[in-house]
């Protein structure tokens, strides 16, 4: 099969496209910046020379374009999106009805939303990750990035917090949206925005906040104001539960920004996806996911990941774990704050059960999560 695959600059083309050769599939790589999702005359000129080029029997791209999906319709071709951002806005865009279009998100909520208004073209499908790499990850591969506890993530604390932006809003709806940020921080497994978000609060918000799409995507504003409050909850929750962790345990961060100074974290600056953050997972005795909370019941990368790389998860519960893993098999994941630190103080001092949890976890990746096993049931959807 040919593949036109599109490149964005995001972490996964070296992986991907890898995969599909080894999978005995020609892939071209295209990259060009669309000037906006909806209209960018040279953007779509440029991708219809290059499909012409590449004789390609389909597009291929990480997250969703719409631009994409209507020259592939155009151009008759299936375009398969797979989805790993979280929210991803461009979902909302009216093309994604189009009939070329496969699209896969890994949020089993996430797609039953978008099945039940109708879109026939939205598929389920966890998100992957190159066991075949990883698995050459050998051991001297690893020194220097040895740590007790271990998080690589962004805080999101740096000033562009919307919710923090629109402090101007009046007292009642303030405090009701408060109430939910505040609740929601200590719940796992239910998803508090979508059920307390009202559409009279909707119109309320809507007379202060603006919140529209623009042409050529549907009405969005209650998933706009739902993942506000959640990027918000994510934002309190990452910075509270590094916080108690460093209290207690020696915690090294990887993150872009420094964090504040009473977070009690050890702060590393970044690391590169594919030569340094796998030797950190594999290396750290526990390796913390704090996932978004925009992502209501599905497995973050991030997991997926640490697991790929021999690494043992301690993570919070989201819905979908227990549809793959065990609790205490192949990774852990905690309900509350104090099940958190009663879980790393248990595991930082069992190490073989640690190291068990933790190969147990890689075995599951590569049977369950590899490449070799996701891709060719995506590309299958295509015809």
């Amino acid at each position: 099969m040919n593949i036109l695959y599109y490149y964005w600059n995001e972490n996964s083309k070296e992986d991907c496209v890898e995969s599909m050769e080894r999978l005995g599939h020609k892939v071209s790589v295209w990259q060009k910046q669309p000037a906006n999702h909806t209209d960018d005359p040279a953007f779509t000129d440029s991708l219809i020379r290059e499909i012409d080029r590449s004789s390609c029997d389909l597009i291929f791209s990480f997250d969703y374009f719409p631009l994409i999906s209507e020259t592939a319709q155009e151009k008759g071709i299936p375009y398969i999106s797979w989805v790993y951002d979280s929210p991803h806005l461009t979902l909302e865009s009216e093309t994604l009805s189009n009939t070329c279009n496969k699209v896969f998100v890994f949020d089993y909520a996430l797609a039953a939303i978008y099945q039940s208004q109708g879109f026939d073209t939205v598929y389920y499908m966890p998100l992957p990750v190159n066991t075949f790499r990883l698995n050459k990850l050998s051991v001297p591969d690893r020194s220097g990035y040895a740590h007790d506890i271990t998080f690589i993530g962004s805080l999101y604390d740096d000033g562009n917090n919307f919710y923090d932006k629109i402090n101007y809003l009046p007292e009642y709806i303030k405090g009701y949206l408060d109430a939910i940020i505040n609740a929601q921080e200590m719940i796992y497994g239910m998803d508090l925005p979508s059920q307390m978000i009202t559409q009279n609060m909707i119109n309320e918000i809507g007379k202060y906040v603006k919140a529209d799409l623009g042409k050529g995507f549907r009405s969005a504003r209650k998933n706009i104001f739902c993942d506000m409050l959640r990027k918000k909850v994510t934002v309190n929750e990452r910075k509270h539960l590094l916080t108690l962790l460093g209290s207690s345990f020696k915690v090294d961060l990887y993150s872009g920004a420094e964090p504040p100074k009473d977070m009690n974290v050890n702060y590393l600056g970044t690391v590169d996806y594919y030569s340094e953050m796998p030797k950190v997972f594999a290396s750290s005795k526990i390796n913390i996911n704090i996932t978004l909370r925009s992502i209501l019941t599905g497995i973050p990368l991030r997991v997926i990941d640490i697991l790929g790389a021999g690494g043992f998860c301690l993570t919070n519960y989201q819905a979908e774990l227990s549809e793959y893993f065990e609790n205490g098999r192949e990774l852990v994941w905690f309900e509350s704050p104090d099940d958190m630190i009663e879980k790393a103080e248990y595991y930082l001092t069992h190490d073989d059960e640690r190291e068990k949890i933790a190969e147990n976890g890689r075995i599951a990746a590569n049977n369950i999560f590899s490449y070799d096993v996701l891709l060719p049931k995506v590309l299958s959807q295509a015809f």
